[in-house]
């Protein structure tokens, strides 16, 4: 494994893991967002075209200091892809996405916010961080704040069967139309705010699901979400708060792993990634 040069490592974006990430982990996640992705050579996946990752490459104790990157950032994924850049960030959204504030005077637009947001989604389901090319900037996003999850199914299920499904006898129907439904349920005691399983079809179903036979546009999909109050959605949270998020993402998972084994269905978070989610109970 290459040292990385400092002078690349400055003008790249980088997506930063520790010694645990595999080439596997990365091709995993690269296959959720480019089914159609592929690797020329063994240290090269090309996204899309123009858009490529190269590595891992080693982040030396030196490289880390001078990207003022975690203690555990081991190993870097270089991002090879066109710069583009918009307008000015309007001074009223300046302070709500890091990854914009890092721009302010040009915001990354088309194929390179792309290939951001997702440098950023799998920064966030690795536990992993991003440096952002030309600056200073790296972002860690809290793998912890994934916590609402999609199940797409074959099947369609009535809200009845749901509600038994996930045993909560406290979940009311809340609105139904010719093709949707939903269920809301208090969060508490686990945490604030409110559940709510939405079911309704979905124009363009995740990548992730490329490959399935059922997977097609229409496709029935069961959003398990979290409604949590306006102090849990910005700023750093209290270790009372992130206590109570872990108990309602537990539940979340439990009522998702639920709903899946109803309709012989398949988990995404938010970032368009599967995952594995407990098994329902009779």
């Amino acid at each position: 494994m290459t040292d990385l040069d400092p002078t690349a490592a400055h003008l790249h974006h980088l997506l930063l893991v520790d010694d645990v990430v595999t080439t596997d982990d990365v091709d995993s996640l690269v296959r959720s967002h480019y089914p159609q992705a592929w690797w020329p050579a063994p240290d090269t996946v090309v996204l899309e075209p123009g858009v490529e990752l190269t590595g891992p490459w080693t982040v030396g104790p030196e490289l880390r200091r001078r990207l003022d990157a975690p203690a555990w950032a081991e190993r870097a994924w270089l991002t090879v892809c066109p710069q583009e850049r918009g307008t000015e960030v309007p001074e009223a959204l300046r302070g709500l996405d890091a990854l914009m504030d890092a721009y302010p005077f040009a915001a990354p637009e088309g194929v390179e916010l792309r290939t951001l947001m997702f440098l950023r989604a799998a920064a966030r389901r690795i536990a992993g961080a991003i440096h952002l090319a030309g600056t200073a900037v790296v972002l860690e996003p809290d793998p912890e704040s994934a916590v609402d999850v999609s199940v797409y199914a074959p099947t369609y299920a009535e809200p009845d069967q749901v509600r038994r499904a996930i045993g909560r006898d406290d979940a009311t129907l809340a609105g139904r139309t010719r093709r949707s439904w939903q269920l809301v349920m208090p969060a508490e005691p686990l945490g604030p705010g409110s559940l709510t399983v939405t079911s309704e079809r979905h124009p363009v179903p995740p990548l992730a699901l490329a490959g399935l036979p059922w997977a097609i546009p229409g496709t029935r999909g069961y959003e398990v979400r979290w409604h949590a109050p306006e102090d849990f959605l910005r700023g750093p949270l209290s270790l009372a708060q992130r206590r109570a998020r872990t108990r309602v993402t537990e539940e979340v998972e439990r009522i998702a792993g639920a709903v899946a084994a109803l309709t012989d269905g398949v988990g995404v978070d938010d970032d368009g990634f599967l995952v594995a989610l407990p098994a329902g109970t009779d």
